[in-house]
């Protein structure tokens, strides 16, 4: 079964949100917190990107004929 790019780019947010709430804040609330915070950024930050660059071409223009 090939992987999506979006299923592999929400897991790496998952894993880097979690690896730096652990890492960065003591308490078990503030983790949470900073968790939730770091994934919708992460997440939304790309599908805001990716929505922003959607009426952009994707591939070389096409030819006159």
């Amino acid at each position: 079964m090939p992987l999506s790019h979006a299923l592999l780019m929400t897991l790496y947010a998952l894993l880097v949100s979690l690896f730096f709430a652990v890492l960065w804040k003591r308490e078990r609330q503030a983790q949470v917190k900073l968790f939730v915070q770091l994934l919708i950024g992460m997440v939304g930050g790309a599908l805001l990107l990716a929505w922003l660059m959607y009426p952009f071409p994707s591939g070389p223009p096409t030819p006159f004929p």
